[in-house]
């Protein structure tokens, strides 16, 4: 780490500063998500989804895995965990009345039937832990991707203070387990537990599937990694015709990548039209990759020497840990479905509906947002609004949080590149040369991370809200934290470490601020216009 840790003396023991504040940001976290949890006590926006599907999980409805009829628009493990934790809390008597969760419409004869009114804390409390969940993995990756305490513990407490992340903690719904997903990925690969990260990968896709967004980092760091061993191998000579097969293979599938971009941005999503142009060099590519690493690992001389290895084992961890390790953890998930009775043909059904219901979903939403309005927090969405009260509910993103991770990006990419330089010679051609140290590749991946989990959003013709931008958010929340370490350990400016502080407590304060109308708790009139500081936040 590049901070050394204060200590404070109490009698014969010492205490670690850095400790008290991480378990304070984590008994901060876990208190302002598990109380009034139960608040409102009804479904409120997409719980009207998954809750319901959870209980058909539970009482295992004919139904439960139709695509029409039940919530399977996404796979099925954030229902299963909402199915286990409302077994778990059991019922509330809700006195005749009903938890709004089953709808007049589609299911009039479970309305008001006392065995289908759940507690809600049962429903929301998988989310609820998730949060906290998310805070601890943004811990562990800020302060093993920076070699920081300090960037860890801002990190965590930046993502335990943002309104966004705060909201989707305590609805049931499956963005906040998508996010722990996310960063428990991110975490265990940098810190190379790839098995682990693989995991977690499938868990997350088998949540939502724009999980597989972070098969970007996963590539970026796959290829900074193998980068690295690569360098520190001894060249061979023998295998240099080997290699320029690898290197023929690797051109063919970057054609294919290359060639992607055009067809997705005119397109807006992936679509079968991309599968030859894109997909047929990169298969290509493949064939001729494998041919090249089935000669090395023929030789018996050859498989043995040290740059063969990293060949070898690279060809050997991606498809293992990122591809078959995590689709077996999703298919899993979709046991309770095979026991069900239905088997891989109705898997395939599931997964193409759901497909093209998301590509297809064009309609207008009186809360959706484009793209570019996520960076500035130009337009949350209200979840809840309370009748005849002030009490709302919106996922407001932290605007200090948000209007300062842009600058913060941008200082990254700078202190990344900074000791780099780039000229064009004559004959066009280009020279690269200065020092990429292991910091300033991790500033590199942070800003190139989020600028394509951003980007991939522009030109999708779907129905886009702001919790679309969580995957991209992760790493605007990375490069903040990273900041607040600059200021607090290398910044020659006086009083810098007074500036991190200010930072770090007005964003604290604006959270408080903000934490009745993220919380569902009524404020008079004169506070709750207080709120809306811009015409887009109503």
């Amino acid at each position: 780490m590049t901070d050394s840790a204060p200590h404070l003396r109490i009698g014969r023991r010492t205490v670690n500063y850095y400790h008290i504040a991480f378990i304070a940001i984590i008994f901060f976290t876990g208190f302002t998500r598990l109380w009034r949890l139960d608040q409102p006590e009804e479904c409120y926006f997409d719980e009207v989804y998954f809750p319901p599907a959870g209980v058909s999980i539970l009482y295992d409805f004919d139904n439960t895995y139709a695509f029409i009829g039940r919530e399977n628009t996404h796979p099925p493990l954030s229902k299963l965990l909402m199915a286990g934790s409302q077994a778990l809390y059991g019922h509330k008597d809700y006195q005749g009345g009903t938890n709004n969760c089953f709808s007049e419409k589609d299911d009039p004869e479970k309305r008001f039937d006392p065995k289908f009114q759940f507690d809600p804390v049962g429903w929301r409390m998988p989310g609820a832990l998730a949060g906290v969940g998310a805070v601890v993995f943004m811990y562990l990756l800020a302060r093993t991707l920076f070699r920081s305490e300090i960037a860890g513990l801002a990190s965590s407490f930046l993502l335990a203070a943002d309104g966004l992340v705060f909201a989707h903690a305590r609805i049931g719904t499956p963005d906040s387990l998508v996010l722990f997903f996310i960063v428990g990925t991110l975490y265990f690969l940098v810190s190379n537990r790839w098995a682990l990260a693989g995991v977690f990968l499938g868990l997350g896709a088998a949540t939502k599937w724009n999980v597989a967004f972070i098969v970007f980092p996963i590539l970026l760091y796959f290829i900074w990694r193998f980068y690295v061993r690569w360098r520190e191998s001894q060249p061979d000579r023998e295998l240099r015709p080997a290699e320029r097969v690898l290197l023929a293979g690797t051109a063919l599938i970057a054609l294919g990548a290359a060639a992607s971009v055009p067809l997705y941005i005119s397109e807006g999503h992936l679509s079968s039209t991309m599968l030859i142009p894109s997909g047929a060099p990169a298969a290509l590519g493949l064939f001729v990759i494998l041919g090249g690493l089935l000669a090395i690992a023929s030789d018996p001389v050859l498989r043995l020497k040290p740059r063969a290895q990293v060949y070898l084992q690279a060809a050997l961890s991606l498809p293992i840990f990122f591809i078959a390790l995590p689709f077996a953890v999703y298919m899993a998930t979709y046991i309770p479905m095979f026991l069900q009775g239905q088997g891989l043909e109705h898997w395939w059904y599931l997964s193409d509906s759901a497909y093209k219901f998301h590509s297809g979903l064009t309609a207008s939403h009186g809360w959706q947002s484009e793209f570019w309005q996520w960076p500035i927090n130009a337009r949350p969405v209200f979840f809840w609004v309370e009748g005849g009260t002030h009490s709302k509910i919106y996922n407001l993103g932290n605007p200090l949080v948000y209007w300062m991770s842009l600058p913060a990006l941008a200082f990254s990419l700078w202190q990344g590149v900074k000791f780099v330089r780039i000229r064009i010679e004559k004959g066009s051609r280009i020279a690269i040369w200065g020092r990429l140290g292991e910091r300033q590749a991790a500033l590199i991946f942070v800003f190139v991370c989020w600028l394509v989990l951003w980007l991939f959003w522009a030109t999708n013709p779907r129905t886009l809200f702001s919790y679309h931008y969580i995957p991209a958010f992760v790493f605007a929340v990375l490069a903040l934290g990273y900041v607040v370490h600059w200021l607090w350990n290398e910044s020659r400016f006086d009083r810098s470490r007074q500036i991190a502080i200010v930072f770090l407590v007005a964003v604290g304060v604006t959270f408080v601020y903000f934490y009745p109308h993220l919380a569902a708790v009524d404020v008079p009139q004169w506070l709750d216009n207080q709120y809306y500081w811009f015409g887009s936040w109503r």
